[in-house]
C-alpha cells in the first residue's frame, strides 16, 4: 500500500531523515513514536509530499513519485488525493461551519454538487460523534470535537491512508480520550493509518506495526509486544524507560 524508499531530507545543514525505508500494507495501523526532533512528523509529510524528499521515493497505492525526477503539478495532486491528513491544530477554517468544513474537500476536489456533498458531510460528523454539532463554529466546539471535525474532513474524500501528526497533542488532557476513541473506532474498520502519537498506550492496543525513531533513523520496528515488551536496540529501551518513570 505505502512504500518508502531511500528517503533523505534536510533543512539547510540539518539532515533530519536519513535513509528511510519503510513500508505500510493495506489495512495496516502502523505508529510513529520517537523523542521530539527525531523526523517522526517529516516522515508523516513525505508520504504525502507536503514535504519534497531530496532523493528516493515514495509510493501509495501503485501512485510513485520519484525526487531524482521532475515531478509536475498534476502528478502531485493525483498522489496527494491518495491520503487524507488530520493535524496537530485542527486547520479548520474558522467562518465555516462543521458541516461546511467537511463539505469543502467534496465540493472542491470531489467536484460533488452541494446538496450531494453536504449529505455525505452530515453521515461523516455522525461517524465520528458530531451529528449534532454540525451548524456549530469551531470557536463554538471544544479542542476534541474539533479536531474530530478535522477527522471528519481527511476520512470524507475516501482517502487510501489517513495520516495523524500527533491529533492529541494540543488538546487539554480530558479532550484526548474521545479523539483516541474515534481513532480506534476508525482503526477497527480496516482503514489503513500512519499516526504519529506519545500515546503508548494508544498504540499498544491499536498499532499492528510500531516504528520507533530517534535522530532521522527507523531504529527499530515491530509489533507492539516485540517494540515495547522486548525491545533489541538499547536507545528504545531508554527511551520507553524515561517514559515509564
Amino acid at each position: 500500500m505505502i512504500r518508502l524508499s531511500n528517503i533523505n531530507k534536510s533543512f539547510g545543514t540539518n539532515h533530519v531523515l536519513k535513509n528511510i525505508d519503510l513500508e505500510v500494507k493495506e489495512g495496516e495501523v502502523v505508529v510513529i513514536i520517537g523523542p521530539s526532533g527525531s523526523g517522526k512528523t517529516t516522515v508523516l509529510r513525505c508520504i504525502n509530499a507536503l514535504e519534497m524528499p531530496d532523493t528516493g521515493s515514495v509510493s501509495i497505492d501503485n501512485v510513485e513519485l520519484k525526487f531524482s525526477e521532475k515531478i509536475n503539478k498534476r502528478q502531485l495532486l493525483d498522489f496527494r488525493r491518495k491520503s487524507g491528513m488530520v493535524f496537530q491544530h485542527f486547520n479548520l477554517f474558522p467562518h465555516k461551519t462543521a458541516l461546511e468544513n467537511v463539505m469543502e474537500g467534496l465540493i472542491i476536489v470531489k467536484k460533488l454538487s452541494r446538496e450531494v456533498a453536504s449529505e455525505k458531510a452530515k453521515k461523516i460528523l455522525d461517524l465520528v460523534g458530531l451529528g449534532d454539532k454540525q451548524e456549530n463554529y469551531p470557536h463554538q466546539l471544544s479542542g476534541g470535537q474539533q479536531q474530530r471535525v478535522g477527522i471528519a474532513r481527511a476520512i470524507a474524500l475516501d482517502p487510501k491512508v489517513v495520516l495523524f501528526d500527533e491529533p492529541t497533542s494540543a488538546l487539554d488532557p480530558e479532550l484526548v480520550r474521545e479523539v483516541l476513541k474515534v481513532m480506534q473506532d476508525l482503526a477497527s474498520t480496516g482503514m489503513t493509518m500512519v499516526i504519529v502519537t506519545h500515546e503508548l498506550s494508544f498504540a499498544k492496543n491499536v498499532a499492528d506495526k510500531v516504528v520507533f525513531m530517534d535522530n532521522g533513523v527507523i531504529v527499530e520496528q515491530g509489533t507492539p509486544l516485540e517494540v515495547f515488551e522486548h525491545p533489541s536496540n538499547d536507545r528504545t529501551k531508554q527511551f520507553l524507560s524515561m517514559l515509564q518513570k
